[in-house]
């Protein structure tokens, strides 16, 4: 089934080879549009409205080698916009993706590695990971709950959080992070504690969205040392990371209860490049393998890498249904301003997501 009114080709940011941002993406208006007849059976072909940013999305054109996929390639994996086109199995499977639905959600790593991204007019995304926008959600709201709001999610469902239970929150004005705190209060309630940490100028905000107590970042460095000294009587019972600070983890004890979890989704500098990304390696290999009879941290550790799926993103948008989750949006760019939206997401200072409106 298809849209009859797909063109041949598209408007796309795209990239030829591995580097920096500013030196190798470059937006076109004739870029070949995904066709119909080449989706696989399980995909969906979406026309798009908007494109959330995401840093790991971005480190990847830094990272990732030539050879290892499909160039030239769009970036960026998460987007709301229309059902334009559907695989030969999707209307068997979800009677709800019809043609002309409004859909958010992203698209696969696997799609990613044939050159398929959502920073272009046009994206494959396989069916499993999308769902139908709530009607009460617009497409900008919707963008930013398929990408931070479902991380939320997923991590948090990974943390098992419960009610009365008390939480600490790294980096809660964060794109991610002010996701994490609305759903860490829905969570806990009133009996629980949520801890955020950032900068003064945020900790209102932070507060406002559900966050009982915030540290500033700035004033308490080292944070571990911070929290050893003030949280050790009464110590979490989960740490979420958004920054990805290594000694949060390692002094973890001193603050973490003995059976407390601690995820980490922030763990790879998105500045870093393969310095970063080999540098996340081995904090991987010593948080999960290095034996705890021989110094290895005594808490339970999880790195998370969020992927959309029907469950994820059907929550957060029952969240954002239920008023429990507001979508935090920092910024809307244009199509043609899409490098200084990389610029404002690499700053690490935006309060919320960053987006992009796809015109029609």
């Amino acid at each position: 089934m298809t849209n009859s009114s797909i063109p041949p080709t598209m408007r796309a940011w795209s990239y030829k080879g591995r580097g920096q941002l500013a030196d190798v993406l470059n937006l076109t208006s004739d870029f070949t549009t995904p066709s119909p007849s080449n989706l696989g059976p399980n995909d969906v072909l979406v026309k798009i409205e908007y494109t959330a940013f995401t840093p790991s999305a971005s480190a990847l054109i830094s990272i990732l080698p030539n050879w290892i996929h499909t160039l030239p390639a769009v970036p960026e994996l998460v987007l709301s916009g229309t059902v334009a086109a559907l695989g030969s199995n999707v209307a068997a499977k979800r009677p709800d993706l019809t043609i002309g639905a409004r859909v958010f959600g992203g698209t696969s790593t696997q799609l990613y590695f044939k050159g398929h991204g959502a920073l272009a007019e046009y994206c494959p995304c396989p069916e499993e990971q999308l769902v139908v926008i709530p009607s009460s959600i617009s497409f900008r709201d919707a963008a930013a709950l398929g990408g931070n709001g479902v991380t939320a999610v997923e991590v948090l469902e990974e943390l098992g959080l419960k009610k009365g239970e008390k939480i600490l929150i790294n980096g809660g004005s964060g794109a991610t992070g002010t996701m994490l705190v609305q759903c860490a209060r829905a969570i806990v309630g009133d009996s629980g504690r949520v801890v955020a940490t950032c900068s003064e100028g945020n900790s209102e905000m932070v507060k406002r969205i559900g966050a009982d107590e915030t540290i500033d970042y700035r004033k308490h460095d080292p944070l571990h040392e911070y929290l050893a000294k003030e949280h050790s009587e009464t110590r979490f019972d989960a740490i979420a990371d958004t920054v990805g600070i290594q000694d949060l983890y390692t002094h973890s004890p001193k603050y973490l209860r003995e059976n407390g979890r601690f995820v980490n989704i922030g763990a790879m500098h998105i500045q870093s490049g393969l310095q970063g990304l080999f540098g996340y390696i081995w904090s991987l290999c010593v948080n999960l393998l290095w034996p705890k009879i021989l110094g290895g941290t005594p808490r339970w550790y999880k790195m998370v890498t969020a992927t959309p799926n029907q469950f994820t993103l059907s929550r957060s948008g029952e969240l954002a249904e239920k008023g429990h989750l507001t979508a935090m949006i920092d910024s809307e760019w244009e199509m043609e301003d899409v490098l200084e939206a990389y610029k404002k997401l690499h700053s690490q200072r935006a309060k919320g997501t960053i987006l992009a409106r796809i015109p029609r």
